[in-house]
């Protein structure tokens, strides 16, 4: 499944927001709960689905596995494994969550850039077949007549 600009941004917001508030202090959990109600998107209502189940008594990691076997979203499954590994082993998260947003925001620069060059393409077209021969004709047709008066 290809994976659309707008989910990378969606993760990428969630991510720094996420690294933010975990370098400020707070939990996994706190950060969970504090950065995902105020995140619109579907990618943070199945955020809002793992809170569900976290103030219904669910374990983290196993709500993260769950989530992550209900969606087969590439960067979704990235950030879930990040939080996965770093409940599991202890790994410094803002770090990795940094390291993830950096990641997906080259690639979203990049396939920006690639539609970029296939529009500018067609950006291309009403200058050549509209502005320029109309130019040429605006440029040609006094001398013309000029060189048609003197005869």
């Amino acid at each position: 499944m290809k994976t659309s600009i707008v989910e990378r941004h969606e993760v990428v917001q969630i991510a720094t927001l996420l690294g933010v508030a975990i370098d400020a202090g707070l939990s996994v959990v706190a950060a969970l709960e504090s950065v995902i109600p105020r995140a619109k998107g579907p990618l943070s209502s199945k955020f809002a689905k793992l809170l569900v189940g976290l103030n219904m008594g669910g374990n983290l990691y196993d709500e993260l596995a769950q989530l992550r076997s209900e969606e087969k979203r590439p960067v979704l499954d990235e950030l879930v494994v990040k939080l996965q590994v770093s409940l599991q082993f202890g790994t410094p998260l803002v770090e990795q969550l940094s390291m993830l947003v950096g990641t997906n925001r080259s690639l979203i620069a990049a396939e920006q850039l690639a539609i970029a060059a296939k529009k500018e393409n067609l950006m291309l077209l009403p200058l050549v077949f509209l502005i320029l021969p109309i130019t040429v004709v605006f440029a040609l047709f006094p001398s013309m007549q000029y060189l048609n008066l003197n005869q």
